[in-house]
């Protein structure tokens, strides 16, 4: 996501809620397999409008995209692109492998992709930064509502099988960042008939799974398996329903008594699971990222050794212990252990280390004047036990009254967009594709799209423009470092832990494995006969 994300739902992914019956072999349809798996409803499932954990996991089997990643390396790999060329890292040249085709036929063009992103930004969708201020493809902060331009100058289709595309400043990352899925492809007969709302109830795409009927909202999405897709990892199920949910203990006490396949673990469970699952019980690295914004707007956290105290102050260790039971994973860093290329051990060093003593030291020497402070979070997304073990910990220490401040998602959303927390508040962050970039410019370039703190710093500018300019994503390695170094100088976040994925399946069911971004790849899971 290219915001923050609504709480620490993401690091366990709870859910929860209808029905029941689990895995069986679909009644007349000649005794394929099927799965049923937990979801909670999406907001959407059209690619640039798609912007939650659970429309891209099923967007994921709808469609295939430009490139995808390698499970081993995380790095790009040509799915339906033959190649992606470039001699400055500025202008783009993509040629598209032939015999690719949509579940219904219309064949898989350059215009497909074109169309497709021009429609995000031209409708101003959920994903249109990642075309302006992400890629920043040129022109494309012309259109838009009430802008005069309907194309994008720098996004241009050479016939059925070429795409052209120009930025306003070099990124060798796109290979990477096309993986994502808000550029996947959409039929051009949709595009040009306008169709979206339509569309959005039985989405057409390119990947190893079609809609098996329209989605039901808040009941249930079915995948089938489609025959004719040409690429790899065709899918081993026949058939995924995915399940919605609402309550994360229905569905894990469904999974329980054997009538769903595959559910995520709820908090509750979390000290349990292992014991009622046994080796059924898989735990996998997650891509979420949870930390604590300052804001730096305040003249009480403008003061270094302020934010130093409150990172000092929280023992991270101890809310990874006791409170998720080893689910989460203390954050020595910003960039996530997922991510090979770039991620370091003990990046952050001290100041994201539990040392009491010199956190209280930091804030007397400080001259703070605040008695109470108010720790703002969101509620009803599964944070209300670890923010009140983190105000716990902060008034222990540091001697100060810590008030819990809880809003409504949308109340929160607007309260931080907008500058009104008056003290610490909780971020996160899922990954959009598998480079360090990803969890560094968005979060602390000045002109980041989700710097929430408002932090802004020249010399990470740099960084972060050199890495994208380099030739090769190891090239770039170092300038990211050096920025991430920078960034942890100035602490304009006090880093808390990465997630983990936690989930548990049926005995019916075998091979849960994860792709480069943490998604569960459904398509892979096993069925046994």
């Amino acid at each position: 996501m290219r915001r923050a994300v609504a709480g620490v739902a993401v690091l366990v992914l709870a859910l929860a809620g209808c029905g029941s019956g689990g895995g069986t072999r679909l009644g007349g349809d000649g005794g394929l397999t099927t799965i049923t798996a937990q979801l909670t409803e999406p907001g959407d499932l059209r690619p640039g409008n798609t912007d939650d954990f659970w429309g891209r996991s099923v967007e994921s089997l709808l469609y295939a995209g430009l490139t995808t990643y390698d499970p081993r390396t995380g790095r790009a790999v040509n799915l339906v692109a033959k190649t992606i060329e470039t001699k400055d890292e500025k202008h783009w040249t993509i040629t598209l492998k032939p015999g690719w085709t949509f579940h219904d036929g219309e064949p898989v063009t350059a215009q497909s992709f074109v169309g497709a992103w021009t429609a995000a930004v031209r409708l101003s969708s959920a994903n249109a930064s990642f075309f302006t201020d992400l890629l920043k493809i040129s022109g494309a902060d012309e259109v838009g509502p009430g802008k005069s331009r309907t194309d994008i100058p720098g996004l241009r289709a050479v016939g059925d099988k070429t795409i052209e595309l120009t930025l306003d400043e070099p990124n060798s990352n796109v290979p990477l960042i096309l993986g994502n899925t808000a550029f996947f492809p959409v039929p051009e007969s949709v595009i040009k008939s306008d169709g979206w709302k339509k569309y959005n109830e039985r989405p057409i795409g390119d990947g190893p799974y079609r809609m098996a009927e329209p989605w039901r909202h808040n009941r249930y999405i079915k995948l089938a398996r489609y025959g004719a897709y040409p690429g790899p990892d065709k899918g081993r199920p026949d058939s995924i329903t995915f399940r919605i949910y609402s309550d994360p203990q229905k569905a894990y006490n469904d999974a329980l008594d054997g009538a769903l396949d595959v559910a995520q673990v709820p908090p509750s469970r979390l000290g349990s699971a292992s014991g009622e699952f046994g080796k059924r019980y898989v735990r996998a690295p997650s891509s979420s990222f949870v930390f604590l914004g300052f804001p730096l707007w305040k003249k009480e956290y403008q003061d270094i050794r302020v934010r130093e105290a409150f990172s000092m102050a929280i023992d991270r260790e101890q809310i990874a212990e006791i409170l998720y039971h080893g689910a989460v994973i203390p954050a020595k860093g910003l960039v996530t252990p997922l991510i090979h290329l770039g991620h370091r051990d003990d990046a952050c060093g001290e100041a994201c280390g539990f040392h009491p003593v010199k956190a209280k030291r930091l804030l007397d020497e400080s001259g703070f004047p605040l008695k109470s402070v108010e720790l703002w979070y969101d509620s009803g997304a599964g944070n209300d036990d670890w923010v009140e073990a983190v105000a716990n910990q902060l008034r222990r220490t540091l001697g100060i009254d810590v008030q819990l401040k809880a809003e409504s998602w949308a109340a929160y959303k607007d309260a931080t967009t907008s500058r009104k927390v008056t003290g610490p508040y909780r971020l996160g962050w899922l990954m959009d594709y598998p480079s360090p970039e990803d969890y560094l410019a968005p979060l602390y370039g000045t002109n980041g799209a989700s710097n929430g703190p408002g932090y802004s710093n020249h010399d990470v500018d740099g960084d972060l423009a050199r890495a994208a300019a380099a030739t090769t994503p190891d090239a770039a390695v170092p300038y990211y470092h050096e920025a991430e170094d920078q960034v942890l100088d100035d602490l304009p976040v006090a880093p808390l832990w990465f997630g983990t994925n936690q989930y548990v399946h049926s005995e019916r069911t075998g091979n849960l494995t994860f792709d480069p971004l943490s998604y569960l790849r459904y398509g892979q899971i096993e069925v046994k006969s």
